[in-house]
């Protein structure tokens, strides 16, 4: 009789036992859960940042003095943060009227994949700072209109393409 009620203590200690290590891994689980979800909400947040900053210009008029401030904040973007961990590139891609091209580029340059397109982060980077206050001026005269923007899938939905149509403004009141 004193066997049986020892093993009885002995089970009932083990079954108290087992309910709080049930108890603590599932508070864990809860903890750890709370924690991931914190830190998506965070990743989130940060992408939303990153994109309003870009989807400022993603509109039907902007100024080539606005394509210069969004090529540099684009080129700032890819040198801040590394392709090897995952980034991809900005890129900002304009196309210019017929028998038009960005003022100071030459044939064969800048070009986008196809001939009609130019690379405005380049443009920014290796000719605008070449030329002189009246062609930099006619650059900064000229409209552009936001017609894509493309979405990163793998990237949470961070913007990886501004693609721009150069617009003739009628000045007629």
């Amino acid at each position: 009789m004193e066997n049986a009620s020892k093993a009885l203590i002995i089970a009932g200690g083990m079954l108290i036992a087992m309910m709080i290590v049930g108890l603590l891994v599932f508070g864990y689980n809860q903890i750890r859960q709370s924690r991931q979800s914190n830190v998506q909400s965070e990743e989130l947040q940060q992408i939303a940042e990153f994109n309003q900053k870009l989807e400022s210009y993603n509109k039907t008029a902007v100024r080539g003095y606005q394509m210069i401030s969004l090529a540099n904040l684009a080129q700032d973007f890819n040198n801040r943060y590394s392709e090897d961990s995952g980034y991809k590139p900005i890129d900002v891609i304009v196309k210019m009227q017929k028998n038009a091209r960005l003022p100071g580029a030459t044939d064969n340059e800048l070009y986008s994949g196809n001939k009609d397109y130019y690379d405005v982060i380049k443009y920014v980077r290796d000719i605008y700072p070449t030329l002189n206050e009246n062609r930099s001026n006619e650059f900064k005269q000229l409209y552009f209109e936001c017609t894509n923007v493309i979405y990163d899938e793998n990237a949470n939905g961070r913007i990886t393409k501004m693609e721009f149509n150069q617009v003739k403004v009628s000045y007629s009141i």
